[in-house]
């Protein structure tokens, strides 16, 4: 079992939670930098966008001039993707852009703004992306929490949980929780695995498999968590059920793992 293996098969339970897939993922994944490179002046705005954000996320600064020129792009698309890329490469200057454009009176903007500092890794923003948490917007709410949980910061803590209790993106709250590894989140994600909602029961099943991982985990619950994990591998929902089987193997239970094992060799 690896973690293509689960990613694959999270996505196959979840086509979401994959996100659309870049058209260079291949070319990242060998860091053929001078391919995307060149893909930059490709005709169609969607493949020079696809080729800036890749090189971003390769964080490639030798492309810093490339991106820098495609700010402006006639293609928005374009756009937004060179300033994704160049916040990914650690420019302050669009990251605080991004900051600003959290104020934005549109939904769509702020949402992106959010998205772009998620991939930045610029953590000043974490306060700006809490108070922009403040929403009735549900695109909004779900890009900050996604934001806060790639960004690391464990200040994000305790809205992310009150975001897995009242929030507008449970989900999206319970997956940054996971991945900010903090002991203080266990009780909420315990509690959100009796959930209605099968992508709540599935991202918080997730999450404390990796809490378990990291070993910053309230041990106090753990026995609570094991047990309830155990019941949701008998889960209606088969995506739960896959995440139980996760979940656990977190904790090194041994009919997690066989669990798990089963799932990414029977699919």
């Amino acid at each position: 079992m690896n973690e293509e293996q689960i990613a694959e098969k999270l996505a196959e339970f979840e086509p979401e939670w994959a996100g659309r897939p870049n058209l260079f993922d291949k070319q990242i994944a060998a860091r053929d930098v001078k391919t995307l490179l060149a893909r930059l002046d490709d005709q169609l705005p969607g493949v020079r966008a696809d080729a800036a954000e890749a090189l971003g996320r390769l964080k490639e600064g030798s492309a810093t001039a490339r991106l820098k020129a495609l700010l402006a792009d006639p293609e928005p698309a374009v756009r937004r993707a060179a300033a994704v890329g160049l916040a990914s490469l650690g420019d302050e200057g669009i990251s605080k852009e991004f900051v600003k454009a959290l104020l934005d009176p549109a939904a769509k903007v702020v949402a992106g703004a959010a998205e772009a500092l998620g991939l930045s890794g610029y953590k000043p923003a974490v306060p700006y992306l809490l108070k922009a948490y403040r929403t009735e917007h549900p695109r909004v709410a779900a890009a900050v929490a996604v934001a806060l949980g790639r960004l690391g910061d464990r200040q994000a803590v305790p809205w992310l949980l009150q975001a897995l209790k009242q929030g507008l993106a449970p989900v999206e709250a319970a997956t940054a929780l996971g991945e900010l590894g903090d002991a203080s989140a266990t009780r909420g994600l315990c509690e959100a695995l009796a959930h209605e909602f099968p992508p709540l029961r599935s991202a918080a099943a997730r999450s404390l498999g990796q809490l378990a991982r990291s070993g910053n985990f309230d041990f106090i619950l753990k026995d609570t968590a094991v047990s309830s994990l155990h019941r949701l591998l008998a889960d209606s929902d088969p995506r739960v059920q896959f995440c139980a089987a996760l979940g656990l193997a977190g904790f090194g239970d041994p009919v997690g793992k066989q669990k798990l094992q089963q799932h990414l060799s029977t699919h």
